[in-house]
């Protein structure tokens, strides 16, 4: 039977539009905070390929799928069409099979891959590629494969297709295998391949070779340029010192995308010679800092928080109203969660690989609370009738995110608390603490200007 096209291309917008929530859904629960910046970069018409660094294993695909203002289509490894539990995700969500000779796949097929890029390019759509080949832990830009620069100048110059674009896109992590951490999705400024028509056609390898290169420099530009990941976590640190402004309000999370420009920045000035002495001198004056922090038990965000007793009592109290109406749903979310999340926990712990590790967690817990729910709601099916056994397999995931929002809550009071006490207890030293704050805020503000 033949399929018309008109419905063959409704049933992808379906799968697309499912698979994009779903993605939403994944990544609103696996991370605390998603942050978007630059997000209007992106072309609202015509093709784009867009190019992402790739730290973080099929997390990164997830969240670019979730924050895009267009649906991508991925080029994916084969390999990973091998993994069952994986192999119907990637088929909804489209993915394009590369064959790679390192993993001892049918080269030839390749051909197929870069003619359905072609394809998609011609009809206006997105594709996506991560150019680095491979999802890694290295604090810095791997060397990229020529993929994206192939599909780029075959679809404009091989296949005429007017206007592609290239899009870089930088994932960022605090802590990328963490359970509820933060990250922040970089967009910049898209160009145009036509550039490179002319030397294309004379020497097709050579134009390769050269767009691969522009395609690295502009991941650059929204990728860590961290020296290892020692140096990003400490400037991490204190860029959140930097841009975090000392008020009455309570701690709280900076914006982590202001947060990563004054890293990069640091990072970019430990580079140069001549501003050595004063990169040294702002971390000795750090450390200092951070040692005041360690010895009270504080954190950047209690200390810069100079909040009242009124304004404390008031988010207790509220707090304690929110968590003494949640507990109940919370303890079910507890009892329904906890053994396929310890688990998963153990699963977590056999990869190297920190990237792989947020995958474990991501995908396994998705697919074993998946499975939980359609156990409960059949046994409550059974018993009390189909209409009450979809309620409880609804109920049950939403009683797991109260339960991990409860937590959070309920770790927040007890910040605040700890905090107004040892702020109101310790008045004798903690003029010398805020002095070496301003220090460190001095010192990197000086620095940054004079980078």
């Amino acid at each position: 039977m033949t399929v018309r096209p008109s419905f063959s291309r409704s049933l992808r917008r379906l799968a697309d539009d499912t698979m994009r929530g779903l993605a939403l859904v994944l990544v609103r629960i696996f991370f605390r905070r998603v942050e978007t910046e630059h997000g209007e970069r992106l072309p609202e018409h015509g093709p784009v390929l867009v190019v992402a660094n790739h730290t973080n294993g099929l997390v990164d695909g997830l969240l670019l799928m979730a924050t895009l203002r267009r649906y991508p289509r991925f080029l994916g490894k084969s390999t990973l069409f091998k993994i069952p539990p994986l192999w119907p995700f990637l088929k909804l969500a489209g993915v394009i099979p590369v064959y790679r000779a390192a993993d001892g796949g049918p080269t030839e097929r390749n051909a197929s891959a870069f003619a359905t890029s072609d394809r998609l390019l011609a009809r206006q759509g997105v594709v996506a590629i991560f150019p680095e080949g491979i999802s890694h832990d290295e604090s810095a830009l791997q060397p990229l494969r020529t993929g994206a620069a192939r599909i780029a100048l075959e679809a404009a110059i091989g296949s005429d297709v007017p206007d592609v674009a290239i899009a870089a896109v930088g994932l960022l992590y605090d802590d990328k295998a963490t359970f509820r951490s933060r990250a922040l999705v970089r967009i910049g400024e898209p160009s145009d391949v036509s550039p490179w028509g002319e030397l294309y056609r004379q020497d097709g390898r050579e134009a390769v070779r050269q767009l691969t290169d522009a395609v690295a420099r502009q991941l650059r530009e929204v990728s860590p340029p961290y020296a290892s990941w020692a140096q990003a976590d400490e400037l991490a640190r204190i860029a959140e010192v930097v841009v975090r402004t000392p008020d009455e309000r309570l701690p709280g999370d900076v914006d982590l995308a202001e947060r990563a420009a004054v890293a990069d920045r640091l990072a970019s000035a430990a580079q140069r010679i001549d501003l050595g002495p004063r990169f040294d001198g702002l971390r000795a004056g750090y450390a200092a800092y951070e040692q005041d922090l360690h010895l009270l038990g504080l954190t950047d965000a209690q200390v810069a928080s100079r909040y009242t007793r009124r304004t404390l009592r008031g988010s207790v109290a509220w707090s304690l109203a929110k968590v003494a109406v949640a507990t109940p749903f919370a303890l079910i979310g507890i009892i329904v969660h906890v053994i396929p999340f310890q688990i998963v926990k153990q699963l977590a712990k056999r990869p190297r690989n920190e990237g792989i590790k947020a995958t474990v967690k991501l995908l396994g817990c998705f697919t074993l609370f998946l499975l939980t729910y359609t156990v409960i709601g059949f046994l409550v099916g059974t018993h009390w009738g189909a209409w009450l056994g979809l309620v409880a397999a609804v109920v049950a995931p939403l009683c797991g995110y109260l339960a991990v929002r409860l937590f959070e809550r309920v770790k927040r009071v007890g910040g605040l608390l700890e905090g107004y006490r040892t702020m109101r207890g310790r008045k004798d030293v903690l003029e010398s603490v805020f002095a070496h704050r301003r220090r460190v805020v001095a010192s990197a503000r000086a620095l940054l200007e004079q980078a």
